[in-house]
């Protein structure tokens, strides 16, 4: 099916979902949209386009946003999404700071269908230093996505947190993960060598539907909503509090539910202390929850980031140490985003031998470090492909498809960035989909039919 066609066949879906939902038939779709009879069908078959007046239609007469009849693109029909060296270099444009060319950006590897932002960006800043403080450094303003940076060469990376700056020399393997907002920068050591960063930012549950409704919202409800984890405002019974809320129940009620005493059950309630173990089994069927919604995340940011120096990196081999296909090596990441994993790989299988696949939940984005090209071997709608990759090539990968990596000539010891993010499809999604009746996933893809014969 060509890509312009599913795209109709899934606009037409998410019309017939939005009538469903709406509870309006064919007929009744039709005299309130204005179509002419026998339309509707049509459109929410796919044979007839959703035109963009036919959304924004939809959109004035329906309790409905726009968005919420807009699919999503697929550009990666094959699984994999490829882009060259070459393609990255055409890119490239340089961006300057205070006056004076300051950055050369390039894209690499990304798609519609993942969240992250991939750039490679080359320091044209010399500094002699490491003061934090140093004239010749310009600062960003910090930026809504979160940042995994991967370095290459001689980089200082600067970051404030709090109106107080820090400076910290990064070299080749070295990587960060940091918040948003929170203002950076990158100068090189060196006029000689190379130093380069992988940013590879994203903006996980952040974007989409979350920013437009608290968008509507508005600054004060954000606020009220927003649950630190840290610092004088953190309560460790915040969840239990709004869930209490939610079911209306009193400190009294929730005593008489869980069996607490009402001293307890107010402390727990009130954030003074945290339940234990068996105090969460009880709170949790007290509020008809499970225990992981009274289970605040927890981070191991200092001043809003996540150091991972290359000497100090765990690893290991994949996937056993009698047959290892790969070295794989931890990079900077969070508890905070559990969903997401970032692995420097070296490759440890030759051209002849076997290499082993490793699939994910997870969207994946790799990038060729180094000087050595690696083929790249994937599967996807029963049929396998087989790629190589020369160094500064990237990719995207779909998630669940499997990959597997070898090097591309005898000998040789290839190394692949790869970094895994979680995309829309939360644990709460895929615990939903995993419960509907028979047919139900199916028809949750693409709806194609009225709800009632």
């Amino acid at each position: 099916m060509r890509a312009e066609d599913d795209f109709t066949r899934r606009a037409g879906a998410l019309l017939r979902a939005a009538a469903n939902d709406l509870k309006r038939d064919d007929e009744n779709a039709e005299r309130e949209l204005g179509l002419e009879k026998g339309t509707f069908a049509e459109h929410a078959s796919g044979k007839r386009p959703v035109t963009w007046e036919l959304m924004r239609r939809a959109a004035e007469v329906w309790p409905l946003n726009e968005r919420d009849l807009l699919p999503g693109h697929d550009d990666c029909p094959a699984g994999v999404r490829v882009m060259r060296h070459e393609e990255s270099r055409a890119s490239g444009r340089v961006l300057s700071r205070g006056g004076e060319p300051y950055y050369e950006y390039r894209d690499t590897a990304m798609s519609r269908v993942a969240s992250y932002r991939p750039e490679w960006i080359r320091m044209l800043r010399v500094v002699e230093d490491d003061d934090p403080d140093n004239p010749l450094v310009q600062w960003n303003r910090g930026h809504l996505l979160y940042q995994f940076t991967y370095f290459i060469g001689p980089v200082n990376y600067y970051y404030r947190w709090n109106g107080v700056s820090h400076c910290v020399p990064m070299d080749t393997g070295d990587s960060v993960w940091g918040l948003p907002f929170a203002p950076h920068s990158f100068t090189s050591r060196s006029a000689t060598e190379p130093a380069c960063i992988l940013a590879l930012t994203y903006g996980g549950s952040l974007l989409g539907d979350a920013q437009r409704e608290l968008a509507v919202l508005g600054n004060t409800t954000t606020r009220a909503l927003a649950v630190p984890l840290a610092g004088d405002a953190w309560r460790p019974g915040a969840m239990i509090r709004s869930f209490m809320d939610a079911g209306a129940v009193t400190v009294t009620e929730l005593a008489d539910r869980t069996g607490l005493p009402p001293e307890r059950a107010g402390e727990l309630a009130g954030g003074a202390a945290l339940p234990d173990a068996g105090e969460l089994d009880l709170l949790a069927a007290a509020l008809g929850v499970s225990v992981r919604d009274l289970l605040p995340p927890r981070t191991e940011t200092a001043d809003g980031v996540r150091l991972q120096h290359a000497r100090s990196a765990r690893s290991w081999v994949w996937p056993d140490d009698g047959a290892p296909a790969y070295r794989m090596t931890r990079l900077a990441g969070d508890p905070l985003h559990p969903h997401t994993t970032a692995l420097q790989v070296d490759v440890l299988a030759g051209p002849a031998e076997r290499s082993a696949p490793l699939t994910t939940y997870q969207h994946q984005y790799l990038y060729v470090l180094g000087d050595e090209p690696v083929d790249l071997h994937w599967e996807f709608a029963g049929e396998r492909v087989a790629e190589t990759l020369a160094p500064g090539d990237s990719a995207y990968v779909l998630p669940q498809v499997p990959v597997a990596f070898a090097a591309a000539r005898e000998g040789a010891r290839p190394r692949v960035l790869l970094l895994r993010i979680s995309g829309s499809v939360t644990p709460e999604v895929r615990y939903a989909v995993g419960t509907m009746a028979a047919g139900g996933v199916d028809r949750y893809v693409a709806e194609d039919r009225l709800w009632y014969s």
